[in-house]
C-alpha cells in the first residue's frame, strides 16, 4: 500500500511518461481494476478502510491520527474493528506489518499483526526506528524538518535527492519486509508493506530523475482552474497551489513525483524478485494499492482531500499466478472496502459481518466483470483536518456517490456538486443545481442514506436529516 499515488501515474495505467516496469508486469499477470476509489481521500480514514472493509462512519477513524490525538474521537482506530490483520491471524497466519501504520498507537503490534511489527511513527517528537536507522547507519536524515538540500515552492510538495540509498524510507520499508518474507518457514504469511512514498517529502535516487526530462512533462489541463461555479471552501484549502509558482517550478515538482513512483517499483521488484527465489510467488496472492490519490495540479491544487478523481481514484492490482487470470482489466468500479473482503475471500477464509465492502473474487476468478454497484467516499472538512477544528460535525462533513458516469457530493458546509464523467472528465463543470438534475441529486442522495445506514449512520446522521427536511 503506497500513500498518495495518483491512478495513472503508472505504465499499466496508461501514462506513456512514468516508468513502472515491474507494476506493469504485476499487471499483465493478474487483474487491474481500472476504476478503484478510496473511501476517504485522507491517509488514516482510507487505510482504516481498506483494512476492514468498513466505510468511515462505521470504523470512526475519521481523520489522521496523530499522537497528540490519541483517545480522541475520531483519531484512532478502535480495538474492536475488525481488520484483515485479524482475520488471518486467527486463521493461523504469521502477520507482518512493515512501514507507517497510522491508525494509533504506532508503537504497539495490533490488529493481527503481532508476529513481525516494523513500524516507524514518522509524526512527533518520539523514538523512531527508521530515523534509529538513520543514526546507526550514520547518514543524514533528510526528513527531518528543514533539512538540508531540500526545495518547497511555496506550499507545494517538498523534494529533494538522496546521496546514499540508506536514506530512502521505500528501500528501508522493503528491506524489512523482504526480511519478514525470508523468516516464512512454510507456514502461510500475510505481509502488510505500508509504504509512504510517493507522499511528500518527496526523495529520490538523483539518476531516476534521467527518465524525466522537465520540459518534457505535461501540465494538467486545469492547474489554473478559476473553481468558479465550484463550493467556496475549495477556493481557500491549505494546499491551493499559489499564482508564484511558475510552470517551470511545477513541472520539476511533477518529474520528482514521476521519479519517486519509478524508485517505489524498483524496490516493488524485489519483493516480487524475493517471492520467486523462495518459490513463493505460485502460491501468494500480491495486491497493489494506493490508500488515496495526489492532485498533482489537478484544479489548482497538490495532496488531496478533495473528492476530484485524481485524489479519490487510485491504482489496484491483483495477481496471483496460476489462479487469477492475466492481463484482465476490470471497469467496474471498485469501493475502497471491498478489497478486504475480496483477499479473505481468495484466501477462503471467512468474512467479519456486517461490512459495508463486498468480494469480488468470484468473478475475477472466472475473467468477467464483477457486478456494477456505487462506490462511495466520505471525508472530514478541510477545517478538521488542517486547521484544528474540534467540532464533531466538521469530521464528517462531505460524502461522495459515483454511480456509472455521474458523481455527486453531499457537502455539508457548501453547495453540492454534480459531475458528468463522461461529457466532462476533468470535472470542470459542477452541473448540480442544473434543472434538469434535480431529480438525479435526489436519487443519488437517496444512494447515500441507504448506504450509511447499512452500517451506521453514525457521524453522518446529517444526510437523514436533510433529506427528511427537503422532502
Amino acid at each position: 500500500m503506497c500513500d498518495q499515488m495518483r491512478w495513472d501515474a503508472a505504465g499499466f495505467a496508461g501514462s506513456s511518461t512514468v516508468r513502472t516496469p515491474h507494476l506493469d508486469q504485476l499487471a499483465e499477470n493478474g487483474i487491474c481494476f481500472e476504476n478503484a476509489y478510496c473511501a476517504s481521500p485522507v491517509c488514516s480514514p482510507a487505510r482504516a478502510s481498506w483494512l476492514t472493509g468498513l466505510y468511515p462512519h462505521a470504523h470512526l477513524q475519521l481523520r489522521n491520527y496523530g499522537p497528540a490525538r490519541m483517545g480522541q474521537f475520531g483519531c484512532y482506530l478502535p480495538q474492536d474493528c475488525i481488520t484483515i490483520g485479524d482475520v488471518l491471524k486467527a486463521a493461523g497466519y504469521r502477520c507482518g506489518m512493515v512501514g507507517p501504520w497510522h491508525l494509533g498507537e504506532d508503537h504497539n503490534p495490533q490488529h493481527g499483526f503481532t508476529d513481525f511489527w516494523r513500524a516507524y511513527r514518522y509524526q512527533g517528537d518520539h523514538p523512531d526506528p527508521l530515523f534509529d536507522y538513520f543514526d546507526q547507519e550514520g547518514v543524514p536524515n533528510l526528513y527531518l524538518r528543514d533539512a538540508p538540500g531540500m526545495t518547497l515552492f511555496e506550499n507545494t510538495l517538498e523534494f529533494g535527492t538522496i546521496d546514499d540509498p540508506r536514506q530512502q524510507r521505500t528501500t528501508w520499508t522493503v528491506d524489512r519486509g523482504i526480511e519478514f518474507i525470508q523468516g516464512a518457514d512454510g507456514e502461510p504469511f500475510f505481509l502488510f508493506a505500508s509504504i509512504k512514498d510517493p507522499h511528500p517529502l518527496i526523495l529520490v535516487p538523483p539518476e531516476l530523475l534521467e527518465f524525466y526530462p522537465e520540459d518534457q512533462i505535461q501540465l494538467p489541463s486545469s492547474l489554473r482552474d478559476s473553481l468558479e461555479g465550484k463550493p467556496e471552501f475549495q477556493t481557500r484549502g491549505k494546499f491551493r497551489i499559489r499564482p508564484s509558482v511558475t510552470d517551470e517550478q511545477f513541472r520539476r515538482i511533477m518529474a520528482y513525483y514521476y521519479a519517486l513512483i519509478t524508485h517505489i517499483d524498483v524496490q516493488v521488484g524485489r519483493i516480487i524478485k524475493t517471492l520467486e527465489e523462495r518459490s513463493l510467488i505460485e502460491n501468494t496472492i500480491v495486491a497493489f494499492i494506493s490508500d488515496h490519490g495526489e492532485l498533482l495540479g489537478d484544479h489548482g491544487y497538490v495532496e488531496k482531500c478533495l473528492m476530484y478523481e485524481a485524489s479519490v481514484r487510485v491504482p489496484c492490482l491483483i495477481s496471483w499466478l496460476g489462479q487469477v487470470p492475466g492481463s484482465n482489466r476490470i471497469g467496474t468500479p471498485l469501493a475502497g472496502v471491498d478489497l478486504m473482503p475480496t483477499l479473505l475471500d481468495l484466501a477462503d477464509e471467512t468474512l467479519p459481518l456486517p461490512i459495508d465492502g463486498r468480494s469480488v473474487a468470484e468473478a475475477i476468478l472466472n475473467g468477467r466483470e464483477p457486478e456494477r454497484r456505487p462506490v462511495f467516499a466520505e471525508i472530514a472538512s478541510l477545517d478538521a483536518i488542517y486547521h484544528g477544528a474540534e467540532e464533531p460535525e466538521q469530521l464528517a462533513a462531505h460524502v461522495m456517490v459515483r454511480d456509472e458516469n455521474w458523481k455527486y457530493i453531499w457537502n455539508r458546509f457548501d453547495i453540492d456538486e454534480l459531475y458528468d464523467l463522461n461529457a466532462d472528465p476533468d470535472e470542470m463543470s459542477n452541473i448540480a443545481d442544473d434543472s434538469e438534475h434535480l431529480n438525479r441529486v435526489a436519487s443519488m442522495r437517496d444512494q447515500i442514506v441507504e448506504m450509511i445506514c447499512h452500517t451506521g449512520p453514525g457521524p453522518y446522521e446529517w444526510c437523514l436529516l436533510e433529506r427528511e427536511k427537503n422532502e
